[in-house]
């Protein structure tokens, strides 16, 4: 299967940014338990840093293809974490960080990883 390579490397970052800050903040608005809140925050967290090294690349020309591996690096550590979420009950937990890996592998999958000249 081939990628379409759709969205620049900056809306890239915008996006993630968005997912980053939407994990920040879901475990306050749905309730999650107290690992959780604290797996939301700290991969959210992780994703904004992404997303704002997203940004940096495009002034400094640093790796893209490094960018590229931590986005499907986040992704196989969001479903893990959905996996682990499930396994102990945490359903809603699970379902947002599943939608959240779905939402990132559609950005990698639709990503033109270049900088812009």
């Amino acid at each position: 299967m081939t990628a379409f390579r759709l969205i620049s490397f900056g809306v890239h970052g915008a996006l993630e940014l968005v997912i980053g800050l939407a994990l920040i903040a879901a475990p306050f608005a749905l309730g999650f338990g107290p690992a959780a809140t604290i797996a939301g925050v700290a991969i959210g967290a992780l994703v904004v840093g992404l997303a704002l090294g997203a940004a940096t690349l495009e002034i400094d020309r640093g790796s893209v293809s490094g960018h590229h591996t931590y986005d499907w690096g986040a992704v196989l550590g969001m479903a893990a974490a959905a996996a682990v979420l499930a396994a102990v009950g945490e359903s809603a937990a699970a379902v947002t960080f599943a939608a959240a890996g779905v939402a990132m592998t559609a950005l990698a999958l639709t990503t033109r990883y270049s900088l812009t000249r």
